[in-house]
């Protein structure tokens, strides 16, 4: 039952991430694909596996616990924070803390959890703007600093 309402809520998503990408309105191209061929295509596939998983779910008879369910209500809430801060406190920042938050959530201890936050956000944001040359934001917050 419960892959049935995960595949039916993915398969939602994966419409409203489709429709999302092609509302883009580029003023120029990018690149051949642009930049809406990403999104509508992880959409595609989101799309086709979540058909997959309501057409033929699990056989186990799995249900979540209290604490399953206190991780998945605290990974949406950090998705939600790490959204509201992405522009503002910048990739590294807003990575280090979601980062972070989750590695301690999914047993990691406090130290090591941030120790892997730093180093996965450092590594992270110069691999995708020096490498992968896109626009990454280093946060409003810091403008006159960086």
């Amino acid at each position: 039952m419960y892959d049935r309402i995960f595949a039916g809520a993915l398969l939602l998503l994966s419409g409203l991430i489709v429709w999302a990408a092609l509302k883009l309105d580029v003023p120029f191209q990018y690149e051949p694909l642009g930049p809406k061929a990403f999104p509508v295509i992880l959409g595609v596939i989101l799309a086709i596996t979540s058909v997959w998983l309501l057409i033929k779910p699990s056989k186990n008879d799995w249900h979540p616990s209290k604490e399953v369910l206190g991780k998945i209500l605290a990974g949406l809430v950090l998705m939600t924070v790490y959204a509201a801060l992405f522009e503002h406190a910048g990739f590294i920042v807003a990575t280090f803390i979601v980062g972070g938050v989750f590695s301690w959530l999914f047993g990691e201890k406090p130290i090591r959890a941030g120790v892997y936050a730093l180093v996965m956000s450092v590594v992270s944001y110069f691999l995708l703007s020096s490498l992968l040359q896109l626009n990454v934001p280093s946060g409003t917050w810091w403008a006159g600093v960086f």
